[in-house]
């Protein structure tokens, strides 16, 4: 009767045994399938944030080596200014000048330890028109108006909060040369990997000629802007791309080949017509120089009818000149004809922005009859340190050259 009751008969008490173990083993089968997908959601948040982790540890190791390599190299050329340099006697005078010199260079000048040993040749020009302003007139003399507006213009901003010429100038260049090496240095590595990237950083930053990124002249200010003008074409960035095309075309005569680069690269990739009007907007600088030019002066194109006033070597006598081992005039082709060369031979490595603007601006540097300083204008065209960076990066026993 009690049985009967509770109903706890042998049959009756199986089934519910069986139930009640049923269900304990499914909420025991639920817990643990919950405490796996935890388990597993937590070692994949830790698994993420060890890869942000390293790959916020790559980012930092990677600036902090091209901060180095720019800070070593600074120093280096800073030393040997300020304290070989006054060792070895050199008159700025060349031996074919005659009286009066221009910005009052002296035959028996002999350079002291000072911040005026940064301001020399173009950086003399630029404090005139930081200082003065432009001038010029059709006498077939040197004037200021050869010097493009950009960068004396900032100078004079810095100028603004109380330094002094010499001062705002060396240090816009040497700033804007280290951001040049931080954006070649990113760009790189999104190509072509990290190797490569502090290989193209060790070309720049080595490269005798980065001496001009020392010293007050463009070479920092216009590597940093092209660089970025053409990354950011690259990713098609074109608000951008054009804004610092356009201040790389008021920095220095080559920045113009921007324009055929952002124009030729957007009919090959068949990039929107952002990309075309990006291209166009490059010439807005040089225009503006041009219309300051025009009122200022009455000649639209002063910058340029000025510099007959530079004596400039032909390319008959550079060549002859470089088969008699004549050292400037061999690295003037070395530099150029071998940078077109290695232009070439990693033309399907490199990225067409790189390319093609490297070409450009190689032709123009070519025809363009400036050949006294065509090494140093080479050296601006950041694709040939491109090109040579990868060189260096794949040929393990060429690589050091970059050091000797």
């Amino acid at each position: 009767m009690i049985f009967e009751k509770n109903h706890y008969t042998p049959k009756r008490l199986l089934p519910h045994f069986l139930s009640t173990q049923i269900s304990s083993k499914i909420k025991v089968d639920w817990y643990i399938y919950l405490y796996l997908l935890i388990f597993s959601l937590m070692k994949i948040k830790d698994s993420a944030k060890n890869t942000l982790e390293q790959n916020y540890s790559f980012k930092v190791n990677g600036y902090f080596f091209v901060i180095a390599m720019w800070l070593l190299s600074r120093l280096v050329i800073i030393v040997a200014m300020q304290v070989v340099a006054p060792l070895i006697y050199t008159s700025p005078v060349q031996p074919h000048w005659h009286p009066p010199y221009p910005l009052d260079f002296s035959p028996d000048f002999i350079p002291k330890p000072s911040w005026e040993l940064f301001s020399h040749w173009d950086g003399k020009w630029y404090r005139k028109i930081a200082l003065e302003g432009y001038n010029y007139v059709d006498d077939g003399k040197q004037y200021s108006i050869a010097f493009y507006p950009l960068f004396p213009l900032l100078i004079r901003g810095l100028m603004t909060f109380g330094l002094p010429f010499e001062v705002a100038g060396t240090l816009l260049s040497n700033l804007t040369f280290l951001g040049a090496l931080l954006l070649v240095y990113s760009w790189t590595k999104e190509r072509h990997g990290i190797n490569a990237a502090k290989w193209v950083i060790a070309v720049m930053a080595w490269c005798p000629f980065s001496l001009y990124g020392t010293v007050i002249y463009t070479e920092g200010l216009f590597l940093f802007l092209t660089t970025a003008a053409l990354r950011a074409f690259d990713n098609r960035q074109y608000v951008w791309a054009a804004f610092c095309g356009a201040l790389a075309s008021a920095t220095r005569p080559t920045g113009i080949t921007l324009l055929p680069t952002f124009i030729f690269v957007a009919w090959i990739e068949r990039r929107s017509l952002s990309a075309y009007i990006a291209g166009l907007f490059v010439a807005m600088g040089i225009l503006l120089f041009s219309v300051y030019c025009a009122i200022s002066f009455g000649d639209p194109l002063a910058f340029i009818h000025v510099h007959k006033a530079w004596a400039q070597p032909s390319w008959w006598s550079i060549f002859t000149d470089a088969i008699l081992v004549g050292k400037d005039s061999l690295i003037k082709v070395v530099m150029v004809f071998g940078g077109g060369y290695l232009l070439w031979h990693y033309r399907t490595k490199l990225n067409n922005v790189a390319t093609i603007y490297g070409f450009c601006s190689l032709l123009m540097l070519i025809f363009s009859g400036a050949l006294a300083s065509i090494n140093r204008y080479a050296y601006g065209i950041v694709s040939l340190s491109l090109a040579l960076g990868l060189l260096f990066s794949k040929q393990q026993r060429w690589k050091y050259i970059v050091f000797i």
